[in-house]
């Protein structure tokens, strides 16, 4: 669901610092929004500070959001928290498979292809060489 970014009110946050958006607004203007705004019944803000934020900058009129039922002011503090908690950064090894993975497909020609062929058999060489001796 899409409301008016205007309309969504935030009040009292754990997070103070929001820490530099540009990243974030770089990846919302490249990707789009990934994950909704979490909102209340009321419009109010549980989760999504940041890409609140973002998308203002950006100039958007409208946000996705999903809206949840919150019964408490405990059950707020608990939605913010787990969201900003409960996530897991890639290890070192992950982000390289990724920048691998997005070199590999960022090719489109077909010489560019056999490039990326070559560069993945390399890789993979360096791997079974390194494991082995």
């Amino acid at each position: 669901m899409k409301i008016r970014v205007s309309d969504i009110k935030v009040k009292n946050r754990i997070r103070k610092d929001l820490g530099d958006l540009q990243s974030l607004q770089e990846s919302i203007r490249k990707l789009g929004l990934l994950h909704p705004i979490l909102i209340d019944l009321n419009n109010t803000l549980i989760s999504g500070e940041r890409r609140l934020e973002s998308v203002k900058n950006l100039g958007w009129e409208y946000v996705e959001v999903r809206i949840v039922d919150i019964r408490n002011k405990k059950e707020r503090i608990q939605m913010e928290a787990e969201e900003n908690n409960i996530r897991l950064e890639f290890t070192s090894e992950e982000q390289e498979r990724v920048k691998k993975l997005l070199r590999r497909y960022s090719y489109t020609t077909f010489f560019g292809r056999i490039l990326a062929w070559i560069l993945d058999l390399f890789d993979w060489l360096k791997g079974f060489f390194q494991k082995k001796y």
